[in-house]
């Protein structure tokens, strides 16, 4: 038994060593910026079966963007209720010639490898079809990419705070965003992108030939080859847009566990990526190590209690202490990002207790990922 708990703590100090590596920011030498003058850029839309949300997308898109020409919709079917309304925004409709491969790093290379039959774009905004753009997005993205960036994201905020799922739910992406790449523009390390919300330079898009980031998580996948090949990026928390998030935690887990999957798989498919930079993007290494271990000393603990009827301050012990050490990062995000979250005073307060519990979830996520062989990328229902 005492291997086992040796075992459980091993696991926990390597997620905090893992954790005390991604903060501590060797300061690297900032890549240098190459200004661009010309401005000249697409949208691209993957939005199979999303009729119930992307009209408010193409709205919010419209206000600052009037000709919607550069606007490309990406569907797998022409009788798509998606399409009508896309066309009804005068944007372009991309219906694949290729569905069988249904991943979203699949639809976008398709679609781009078209495009550049025919003509050339400066950048590419990626959006997912339940997003909604501030209105002044576009212009912030701009001004990044005019100051020479490569590649860039905006600041997710939470489109439905309706419960505290879909509240905790976003509250991961301005955790990632609040204190994981504010720290990496810091020391010029590349940011970590998150799914949506994001441009990336036309150059690089040529250079590629396509998007060939197809893993379940396209946007690490993009991530490792941006860090490795010192790409210039940056986070641009002024360009605001907001994202809709799981109402349910079955829907929850069933996304979080497509992104362990991924992130295992990004980092098998681009190992050579992630040799060039072995202690950059470590991504959730360190949460899942920490996660699994206390989860094990938790189990092991109690069989101590059932078997070898042992004190119950073990047991109990760890996972209070973790869940204060998940509060009091909760706690943090909510002070720093108090003038921009969007949920109400009763929500926060729910959110700010359950988020550690949210977050301890991952634990299922991990063995699911695990043990699922395959984990398809199927699109999270939508409530409009």
């Amino acid at each position: 038994m005492k291997y086992l708990f040796l075992f459980s703590y091993l696991l926990i100090i390597i997620g905090i060593i893992l954790f005390i590596i991604s903060l501590i920011k060797v300061h690297k030498k900032k890549v240098k910026l190459v200004k661009h003058k010309d401005t000249k850029y697409a949208i691209l839309i993957p939005a199979r079966d999303e009729s119930k949300v992307i009209e408010k997308l193409l709205k919010s898109i419209q206000v600052q963007n009037k000709n919607m020409s550069n606007v490309y919709v990406i569907v797998e079917d022409k009788k798509d209720k998606t399409c009508t309304i896309a066309r009804k925004y005068h944007a372009n409709v991309y219906v694949r010639k290729k569905p069988i491969k249904r991943r979203k790093g699949y639809a976008l290379d398709e679609c781009i490898k078209e495009i550049l039959k025919y003509t050339h774009y400066d950048l590419y905004f990626i959006f997912d079809a339940d997003n909604v753009l501030d209105s002044n997005f576009i212009s912030n993205m701009l001004e990044s990419f005019s100051s020479g960036y490569d590649v860039a994201i905006g600041y997710r905020n939470i489109l439905n705070p309706i419960n505290v799922v879909s509240g905790c739910s976003g509250l991961m992406f301005l955790l990632e965003n609040s204190l994981g790449n504010e720290n990496r523009l810091k020391a010029n390390e590349a940011i970590l992108l998150s799914g949506t919300g994001f441009y990336i330079s036309g150059e690089i898009i040529e250079k590629l030939g396509g998007f060939p980031f197809n893993t379940l998580t396209e946007d690490y996948e993009l991530s490792l080859y941006i860090s490795s090949n010192n790409i210039s990026s940056t986070y641009n928390p002024n360009a605001i847009f907001y994202d809709e998030q799981p109402i349910d935690m079955k829907s929850s887990i069933k996304q979080r566990t497509r992104w362990v999957k991924g992130f295992f798989e990004a980092r098998r498919k681009r190992k050579e990526d992630v040799k060039t930079d072995l202690f950059h993007m470590l991504g959730i290494s360190h949460l899942l190590f920490i996660i699994f271990g206390v989860f094990a000393l938790f189990i092991v603990s109690l069989i101590n209690v059932l078997l070898y009827n042992k004190s119950f301050v073990t047991m109990l012990l760890c996972p209070i202490l973790f869940y204060l050490a998940l509060f009091l990062l909760t706690l943090l995000v909510f002070i720093k990002e108090r003038k921009n979250i969007n949920l109400d005073r009763s929500l926060k307060i729910k959110c700010l207790f359950f988020n550690p519990i949210f977050l301890s979830t991952f634990v299922i996520c991990f063995f699911k990922a695990i043990l699922k062989k395959e984990v398809k990328w199927d699109k999270i229902k939508h409530n409009g």
